[in-house]
């Protein structure tokens, strides 16, 4: 399989696989998708049993570590230990087209061709320079060394202030008319807002409402 691992860099959403070629661009990502001071739900759960996932909600950023000398990324959130890591090994993650290849080549029904010490990674969202949006989503799927899969889903709220960020985005909507509505809430909604407009209109979100609250007392 031919992989471009730059694609990771300037694809909004996009399916790789963890290896040392791919590992800097993921972490970025992964980096950029926390920077929004949202709160965080992580699903978890084991691929191969019909068990519920579990789920946790209301989590936050306590800390964003380098893994495995620069060649992953680890998260712990909080309350609690709710964390997730993407790592790469050197001489077993070598390169992406390798890891697809060997993903390809183990379905799982045969026992000496399962698939083993691997990571898949989706990531929606991210990109460097755009701000949060509400479709943002990591997934990652590990094989560990016995060949059992764990899928870690990470999604995010709105933002720090729902109501601010939500009345910011109707603004920046309208800014230039309604001939222009649809596509400004689009862009809004995948991410491709700056961060400083961003903060402009949420800016004046709050301004705005909390006029509103001022006169309703």
């Amino acid at each position: 399989m031919s992989a471009n691992p730059a694609r990771v860099a300037s694809m909004r959403d996009v399916t790789c696989m963890a290896a040392l070629d791919t590992m800097p661009h993921i972490a970025d990502r992964i980096r950029n998708l926390l920077g929004h001071g949202r709160r965080i739900t992580v699903a978890r759960r084991l691929t191969y049993t019909d068990r519920p996932p579990e789920v946790t909600t209301g989590l936050t950023v306590d800390e964003i570590t380098d893994w495995r000398s620069g060649n992953g990324i680890g998260v712990h959130l909080k309350p609690g230990i709710h964390g997730f890591s993407v790592s790469a090994h050197p001489g077993e993650n070598d390169t992406e087209v390798g890891e697809w290849k060997r993903y390809h080549a183990a379905d799982g029904s045969d026992p000496f061709q399962r698939r083993e010490n691997m990571t898949e990674v989706h990531i929606s969202g991210g990109l460097s320079g755009n701000g949060p949006a509400s479709t943002d989503l990591l997934v990652i799927r590990h094989w560990n060394s016995a060949g059992v899969c764990e899928e870690r889903v990470v999604a995010f709220d709105a933002g720090p202030v729902e109501g601010e960020y939500r009345a910011g985005r109707w603004l920046y909507g309208m800014a230039l008319g309604p001939a222009d509505m649809e596509g400004r809430l689009l862009a809004w909604d995948r991410g491709r807002v700056p961060d400083a407009d961003l903060e402009l209109w949420t800016g004046r979100a709050a301004e705005l409402m909390s006029v509103i609250a001022d006169e309703g007392r």
